[in-house]
């Protein structure tokens, strides 16, 4: 398959309130990203010490715009590399993976 090498990247933010998602470019540079907010979800976490592992997901394509969208479903947060209108990469984590409380 011909096109760029990106990867998604998912990862709870250092003061534990939120979810870093970023779209690294082959070489390892930011393409877009974006921070989501735990209580614009209405969910918490009681941690201060360590965090979940960071979560990638390596894609290919053919891009021209480059944009993370977030779904929320029940108890889980859907995580999306949407290239060109077009879900290219999906990292889904559930409350439960991350400790999450309403």
């Amino acid at each position: 398959m011909s096109g760029n090498t990106y990867t998604l990247v998912v990862r709870e933010a250092s003061n534990h309130d939120a979810v870093d998602v970023d779209v690294l470019d082959e070489d390892g540079f930011v393409e877009t990203a974006r921070q989501f907010s735990y209580g614009d979800y209405g969910v918490r976490t009681d941690r201060e010490d360590d965090r979940p592992d960071r979560i990638e997901e390596e894609f290919t394509v053919e891009a021209g715009s480059v944009d993370v969208r977030l779904d929320r479903d029940g108890h889980t947060f859907a995580f999306r590399a949407v290239v060109d209108g077009e879900e290219a990469a999906r990292v889904e984590v559930s409350d439960a993976d991350w400790d999450l409380h309403t």
